[in-house]
């Protein structure tokens, strides 16, 4: 059977009554035959429905559960990151240098430009970044709290006032130098992958191409900066101590040599999550200089060069056969790697600039590229019939914007395990007659999948390849509020249950069963015959109050679904 007749829909899809499931405990046909149900051709309601998966779940479903797992958010960016060549600016869901992420948005804008995106996120979702993008791919990254965080910039901060003078050019930390990290375990993590514990790193972080020095960035807040060093970890010894010869303004004359005497030891020094802000506290201290009054600053003049030696208490470390302090960037941000040892990993110490340095030429970047970002991937499963087994695997889907034009999405159809005829289209709220909803394939989901008319694959049985289609996005698409519908072909016992063959399973709302859900993820689904309650364990949970478990979808039961 073609296309064409499914979007011969009855009346019962226009009226919305909509949905309809796959059959469980009571099976459908029993359900169907109690005179209550039956007597009226449309008989059969949400709240029949609702009331067959509280059975099935055995729980009690939160009548105002939407089945959501998203949240609206916007956020407003400006692309002022130490960058040359932005392009556009996006929101993703992970540090871009330790793992593959995921666009949630994206809006092409220039270099010192603003821009406001609004994207969905996981209600789970506790920390997004905010990223500039340069035409060669690189991007600096910050966090940010969706839903508490409305603006992200990347400019240096104003400094603070001056410290009080000192006695000597030894620093220690202060009460003052305590630096905050939204993100501080994935900034950990994403430095530590670049420069693993127990391995030679020179060839990371190369004899030539890294030096030991920094400059004082010119900038156009103020002309005087401060220099703040936050300690971020490392196992070295708790007598290894920073050392630099501060230059002003890049000049041999008055340079004076300062000692960073903090006694970090890596174990007892590791931040603090400092609850009421949601950030990492760092330990740290402000670098200091002298000034024409001959009192002890810290606030330095732009175009300041200070060069870093590792000292053992007060005597210098050896320098030879490579430097000891190593200045890189990474994600836009200065980083000190410190070696006090021969296995030349340079992790034993490692510190944050949070601000103030400017880059210099041979420590501008760190040789890694950022991880692959490929915008957000979302999974689409329905049950084809009334009174289910709510196994959720009728239909599969998986669905993401297309990579390099976002007016497409790319469509997979990943699973059947549905035995009557399906088919796929997009929803449309303002739909009035079965021509109002433009279909996806022009065939039945089997023929799709080149199976033979209800055969169920990739639930456990029969097993065939997915099939991709890159289609252009609808108006109005919205990948949680109208994206699918679900298109089924009633089975005998339902006749005189509708009016018509046919009829719509459309995502599930409020005041309904789970027959269709949209999870924004790649997502493992049951196999056939495995109730969405065994397979996850904490759906139900989740089911019974919607705010509760919003990351169910991510732990499956060994056994109980189709591995990837």
């Amino acid at each position: 059977m073609k296309q064409k007749s499914l979007w011969m829909l009855s009346a019962l899809l226009l009226a919305g009554s909509n949905v309809a499931l796959t059959g469980c405990k009571p099976n459908s046909e029993d359900f169907i035959k109690q005179p209550e149900i039956v007597k009226l051709p449309y008989s059969v309601t949400d709240q029949d429905r609702v009331k067959h998966a509280e059975q099935a779940l055995g729980i009690t479903i939160d009548p105002q559960q939407d089945w959501t797992l998203t949240n609206d958010y916007r956020v407003t960016i400006t692309a002022d990151a130490d960058l040359d060549g932005i392009s556009k600016v996006m929101v993703i869901d992970g540090d871009p240098y330790l793992k593959p992420t995921q666009i949630l948005a994206v809006k092409s804008i220039g270099k010192d430009a603003t821009a406001t995106l609004t994207f969905r996120a996981g209600k789970t979702a506790t920390m997004l970044y905010a990223a500039c993008i340069a035409g060669d791919g690189q991007c600096i990254a910050r966090p940010f709290v969706p839903g508490e965080d409305g603006e992200v910039s990347f400019a240096d901060r104003i400094p603070t006032t001056a410290m009080a003078p000192g006695a000597d050019n030894t620093i220690s930390p202060t009460d003052d130098g305590i630096f905050y990290k939204k993100d501080f375990i994935s900034f950990r993590d994403a430095v530590l992958k670049l420069l693993p514990k127990g391995q030679d790193n020179r060839s990371v972080l190369g004899d030539l191409d890294y030096t030991s020095t920094i400059q004082v960035r010119k900038n156009p807040y103020t002309l005087l900066v401060d220099l703040p060093l936050a300690f971020m970890c490392g196992d070295g010894s708790a007598s290894d101590n920073l050392s630099y010869t501060w230059y002003p303004e890049g000049k041999t004359e008055g340079s004076e040599t300062f000692l960073n005497k903090d006694t970090f030891d890596g174990n007892s020094d590791v931040p603090v999550y400092d609850q009421p802000t949601k950030e990492w506290a760092l330990k740290g201290c402000y670098l200091q200089c002298r000034q024409s009054d001959n009192t002890i600053d810290k606030l330095f003049t732009p175009g300041d060069i200070l060069t870093f030696r590792l000292a053992n208490d007060e005597v210098l470390l050896d320098d030879t056969p490579s430097p000891r302090v190593k200045v890189f960037m990474l994600n836009g941000y200065v980083f000190l790697a410190c070696e006090d040892g021969n296995d030349w990993d340079y992790n034993d110490r490692m510190f944050w600039m949070p601000e103030g340095a400017d880059r210099i030429e041979k420590a501008k970047v760190v040789p890694v590229d950022p991880e692959p970002m490929a915008p957000q991937v979302w999974t689409y499963a329905w049950e084809d019939q009334d009174f289910g087994d709510y196994d959720l695997n009728d239909c599969v889907i998986e669905v993401r914007e297309n990579a390099a034009d976002p007016t497409k999405i790319d469509i997979k159809l990943l699973a059947l395990g549905a035995t009557r005829e399906v088919w796929l289209g997009f929803e449309n709220k303002r739909a009035q007659t079965y021509a109002d909803y433009q279909p996806i394939w022009n065939q039945e989901l089997h023929e799709v999948m080149g199976v033979k008319p209800g055969t169920m694959v990739n639930t456990g049985l029969a097993t065939a390849e997915p099939v991709s289609i890159t289609v252009s996005k609808p108006a109005g698409f919205n990948f949680q509020t109208c994206s699918f519908i679900l298109g089924c072909k009633h089975e005998g016992n339902m006749v005189g249950v509708y009016v018509s063959d046919y009829y719509a399973i459309h995502i599930a709302t409020e005041g309904q069963d789970p027959h269709g859900l949209a999870i924004p993820a790649q997502w493992q689904w049951p196999t056939e015959r495995t109730c969405i309650k065994d397979a996850y364990m904490e759906f139900s949970t989740w089911a019974s109050d919607r705010t509760q478990a919003h990351d169910w979808y991510i732990h499956p039961t060994e056994g109980k679904v189709v591995k990837r």
